[in-house]
């Protein structure tokens, strides 16, 4: 995983960190698998562009530059959501294969993630075709519940992460996320994960080795799971054992 795992100020990968996976990168493959779309994601990355990178929460690939979606949401729910949002004035990211759809306050963190390098267009949601992922923002007290209620009707045709600490929903198409796309990257290959979020439990459960970047071990009960700081140093501590 990226943010919140090998990245802590949205931005970059600082160095000593940097260092540690380039040296591992001589040796083993490396994966990168992000909520970010590989828009977004490439900037964070610098150096590893061309490495297999999985964004979207597993909607899309980038394998050596070259990017693929792997399923996007199906247009009925797709219609459901984006009346959801104009009934309820929310704000949004809707993600295409490239260009996306958004209302966003500046003074959140998502926006300062969102296409750092103006490599795409913010276009209106109908121009959307392929949506890969869907990101409803800042859903404060009854609004969260409500929008939860309504998106669990649909449950069958799409993959939600509530994040309700942080008022956001994160939306992909059924079946789509981190594990199930690696899976079809690496086959039955035996892996090692690094993850610090919701998003990343999948990932780390199946890992035949795992690191929960963070102190909330109790929330992700594997045996397979060690706990670290949540620090580059403390993760390139760890990465050196390798």
């Amino acid at each position: 995983d990226v943010d919140g795992t090998i990245c802590f100020n949205g931005r970059f990968i600082e160095t000593e960190l940097y260092n540690e996976i380039k040296r591992i990168d001589s040796k083993h493959q490396i994966i990168f698998a992000s909520a970010r779309p590989i828009r977004d994601l490439v900037p964070v990355i610098k150096g590893f562009e061309d490495k297999i990178l999985v964004g979207g929460n597993g909607s899309i690939v980038s394998n050596n530059n070259e990017v693929s979606v792997i399923k996007s949401i199906s247009e009925n729910a797709f219609e459901v959501i984006k009346k959801l949002i104009l009934e309820n004035d929310l704000e949004f990211i809707i993600d295409g294969s490239f260009d996306y759809s958004a209302k966003v306050s500046p003074n959140n963190k998502i926006y300062r993630q969102l296409d750092p390098d103006y490599l795409a267009k913010n276009v209106k949601m109908e121009d959307i075709s392929e949506p890969i992922k869907i990101i409803l923002i800042n859903l404060k007290g009854y609004m969260f519940d409500y929008v939860k209620t309504v998106l669990e009707e649909y449950d069958e045709f799409l993959s939600i992460n509530y994040h309700k600490n942080e008022n956001n929903i994160d939306i992909t198409a059924k079946n789509i996320n981190k594990y199930t796309t690696l899976k079809k990257i690496i086959n039955t290959d035996n892996y090692i994960a690094y993850g610090n979020d919701i998003n990343d439990y999948e990932l780390l459960k199946h890992a035949k080795k795992a690191y929960y970047v963070g102190d909330k071990k109790k929330d992700i009960p594997f045996a397979n799971v060690e706990s670290i700081n949540s620090d580059s140093h403390a993760v390139a501590d760890s990465l050196k054992l390798y």
